[in-house]
This record gives C-alpha cells, structure tokens and sequence, in this order.
C-alpha cells in the first residue's frame, strides 16, 4: 500500500502542474478536438515510459548524463524552439482552405499530434530529471524484502501523470463546448502566447548560462 500511496503523491505533485504541456494540451484540443488532444497526452505518456525504463536500467548512468551543463543547454534550446514554434502557430494561425476529407486527414492529425507530444516531453531537461531521479531515488529505497516495491511505485505514478493529461484535456474539451463562436480561436492564441512566454524564458536562461 505504501508505494501507491507515494506514487499517488508524485504523480500528482508533478501531474497538476501548469507547465508547457498544459498550454500544448489546451492549443490541441480546443483547435483540433479531443482526440487530438488524447493523441497528445499519449506521446508524451509514451516519452514518460521510456525514461522511466532507461532511469531503471542505466540510473546512475543517466541521472548524470541529464545533470550536464551540455545536455542541460542543448535540449533546453531544442525546447524552447519546439514551444516557441506552437506558440507562434497558435498566436498567428495560418487560414486554412475548405477541407474535403477531414476524415481522411484525422489519423495524420492524431499522428502528428503524438509526436507533439514525444518530442515536448522528450526535449523538457526537467522530465528527464525528474523520472530519471525518481526511478533511480526509488529504486535505491525499494524494501529488500518487497521486490516489486519499486515497479509498483512508479507504475502508480506514471499512472497519475496519465489520469491528470488527460484530465487537462477532459478539462479543455468541456471549456470549448461553453465557449461562444470565435471565443476558441481567442483561448487558443491566449494559450500560444503563454507558450511564448515560457518558451522565451527557458531560451533566456539556456542564453545565461551558456555566457
């Protein structure tokens, strides 16, 4: 019981915050509907994975690794271009001609939608410090006598993440159905320009500290 509770704990403690996938989750769903914004959610759970499995095998290793001023600086810049680049999309969205097959574009959406979010969770240096640590904190804690201690805990706390995206989009979806014709473009592009804002400010500090 001990290890579900913990990773109920971290998995809400890091699942509720408001950092770029919410803005991302929110852009995506309200523009492009739920299933998009569910494609989403799954890229990145898809990312949370496999740093959970390379922090379990290869912990020290890793964990190092993602504490470089290098990896530090080079994936921060490569994130803060990412974000940069949706929140630029959102803000000034192209006009986009009268689509004869939506149906047939859907899964290229959804596709593209995944890799959204693989590649915003994937270039975050603080996911990767933080499923790494975690694997490697909790698997250095696990009780000798419970051997799935470890596995039991971070499974809950991928879970959690899982249950709170997707409870962001949940979220999105019904703010879309309430709002007003026009309102949702407006929600949109307020969501681009806080993925501006927080692009413009991991940019920022990759500049710092790189001077």
């Amino acid at each position: 019981m001990e290890p579900i509770l913990k990773g109920i704990l971290a998995g809400l403690a890091y699942g509720l915050l408001l950092g770029p996938m919410f803005f991302v989750s929110l852009r995506v769903t309200l523009s492009q509907g739920w299933r998009n914004g569910v494609a989403l959610v799954g890229g990145a759970f898809a990312s949370d994975m496999l740093l959970v499995t390379g922090g379990w095998w290869s912990a020290a290793k890793l964990a190092e690794f993602a504490r470089q001023s290098t990896f530090q600086s080079g994936f921060g810049l490569l994130s803060g271009l990412i974000l940069l680049g949706f929140g630029i999309s959102a803000v000034w969205p192209k006009k986009q001609p009268p689509v004869q097959n939506t149906l047939d574009e859907e899964p290229v959406r959804r596709r593209y939608s995944i890799l959204q979010g693989f590649l915003i969770n994937m270039t975050n240096p603080s996911n990767w410090l933080f499923w790494i640590s975690l694997a490697t904190l909790v698997r250095a804690e696990s009780i000798p006598e419970n051997n799935r201690y470890a596995e039991t805990f971070l499974i809950t706390t991928l879970i959690v993440v899982l249950a709170t995206d997707l409870s962001k989009v949940l979220l999105a979806h019904q703010i879309g159905k309430r709002l007003k014709p026009g309102h949702t473009q407006k929600v949109v592009q307020i969501a681009g320009i806080m993925l501006i804002i927080v692009s413009s400010w991991i940019l920022f500090k990759v500049i710092k500290n790189a001077f």
